[in-house]
């Protein structure tokens, strides 16, 4: 079948209506480039004379190197007004002067062009605020993701406008939720209970009626499945008051760490305004760690959270509170409950004299006062001979229970050690009691004898430290086997 040729008119009418689908691409083009104006701005402390040099491909407008200077807007920020949309730059570049050397750079070649206000220092895009009321900052501590039940403190400021400012906070998502409400209070504490991805909205008013806004995403997780420990929080709460000259307990909330039997291991360093350390820290399976703030001032406490991995996964939070005569809530009679993985039920508040002397002539002199909480139930059945030469004083009150049949003939019999590693009571095993004891060794409270040393001493570098004692309640707990 023959073509049927178009008349000159109708190449004509089709030529047109080419040429008008092409005028309205390139139409729809530049309006979808039109999105951020012909000002840009950008923030640094790294200079006040910054030079901004910028390029479009191919374009006839583009500056000469090293650029052009911009003009301060305040608050860290300048701006230059460009001859075309910030959309259709192809980059910039930004120079703490106009040296025109690699040393003068303040950035490389910055493409990914998504907003008018370039920060130096974060290296981020967003949008210049040039409405009546300037929110000068918002965001979340910490950052998102988080999960269920830590404590995120929500943030904001802003500036201008007419009149005393108001802020409010909220949440919408998984849980919607009004946190703060119009007021002058700018930050509030967010506690999520549910999982999910949240938006939180930041908005501002003032007396005139004008707002202004800004939002975050958060996604909140659930850390049951979390083989990583999380820090969620801790009480007191971030700047609280405490009783200055009195008892503080920190209670360390955790996560994660589904790993090994589930122990976490928890430890605080606690320093006065001086930046003293004021405690002695080590890691224990129990979340609670009381401390006394002697002085007035601040105290800033470094948390840790160890899970019981084979690297020992850690993260940590600080905390600061502030020691007055008359705190605003009185934390030295707060309950304690131990969520530690090991369960302590009997009470021991001996004093323990013990003066006895081992066959390597080294003798034990313990005159500590001790609360230990540990349960221990030995059940085995020793039946080597003991020759005993000690002569023994002990005072204390134990109400652990031990089942002993050994026999013992004193002054003729030989004594046979079994040697078992951590067993530094020789119970028949190593326990939380030997454990309680290590730790009292490592921290100078007791002295042990050549002998406990060597049963001891289980990660074998020749010295009891807090490393055999955590490793023995590790074994304790069953989590590793002592060798």
């Amino acid at each position: 079948m023959a073509k049927k040729k178009l008349s000159t008119a109708g190449r004509v009418l089709a030529v047109m209506l080419v040429l008008a689908m092409m005028f309205a691409v390139i139409g729809s083009i530049s309006a979808s480039a039109d999105t951020f104006g012909k000002t840009i701005y950008v923030k640094t402390t790294k200079t006040t004379t910054p030079y901004l040099y910028y390029w479009v491909d191919g374009g006839a407008s583009n500056p000469t190197w090293p650029g052009t200077a911009m003009k301060s807007e305040g608050n860290d920020t300048y701006s230059l007004d460009l001859p075309y949309d910030i959309g259709e730059l192809t980059g910039i570049i930004v120079n703490k002067d106009n040296g025109g050397t690699d040393d003068s750079k303040l950035t490389g070649n910055v493409e990914n062009i998504t907003g008018n206000l370039y920060d130096v220092d974060s290296s981020t895009w967003s949008m210049y605020d040039t409405s009546g009321i300037k929110i000068t900052s918002f965001g979340g501590s910490p950052e998102s993701p988080q999960y269920i039940g830590a404590s995120i403190t929500l943030s904001m400021d802003a500036e201008g406008g007419s009149g005393d400012l108001q802020f409010k906070i909220s949440v919408s998502g998984a849980a919607d939720a009004v946190l703060s409400d119009y007021s002058s209070k700018k930050s509030v504490i967010w506690n999520p209970d549910k999982e999910g991805t949240y938006t939180v909205l930041f908005e501002v008013k003032d007396s005139s009626g004008e707002t202004n806004s800004r939002s975050v995403d958060y996604v909140i997780k659930d850390a049951a499945n979390a083989e990583d420990p999380i820090f969620l929080n801790a009480s007191p709460s971030n700047g609280a008051e405490i009783k200055k000259g009195g008892s503080t307990t920190l209670t360390i909330n955790g996560a994660g760490g589904k790993i090994n039997n589930n122990i976490l291991f928890y430890k605080a360093e606690v320093y006065d305004a001086s930046g003293a350390l004021v405690n002695t820290p080590y890691y224990t399976t129990s979340n609670k760690i009381t401390f006394n703030a002697d002085n007035g001032g601040e105290y800033t406490v470094k948390m840790f959270v160890q899970s019981n991995s084979q690297n020992n996964k850690t993260v940590d939070a600080s905390y600061t509170y502030k020691a007055v005569d008359n705190p605003t809530s009185d934390t030295s009679t707060e309950i304690e409950t131990d969520t530690s993985t090991v369960k302590d039920t009997s009470t021991d508040t001996s004093t323990v004299t013990d003066t006895s002397t081992a066959t390597d002539t080294s003798t034990v002199t313990d005159t500590s006062t001790a609360t230990d909480t540990s349960t221990v139930k030995d059940t085995s059945t020793d039946t080597s001979t003991v020759t005993d030469t000690s002569t023994v004083k002990d005072t204390s009150t134990d109400t652990s229970t031990v089942t002993d049949t050994s026999t013992s003939s004193d002054d003729t019999s030989t004594e046979v050690d079994t040697d078992i590693p951590g067993d530094v009571d020789r119970s028949g095993k190593a326990d939380i009691k030997d454990a309680y004891l290590l730790q009292s060794a490592a921290l100078g409270k007791i002295k042990l004898t050549s002998a406990q040393i060597a049963r001891g001493d289980v990660n074998h570098d020749g010295f009891i430290t807090l490393k055999d004692a955590s490793m023995v309640q590790r074994a304790a707990s069953g989590i590793e086997k002592l060798s």
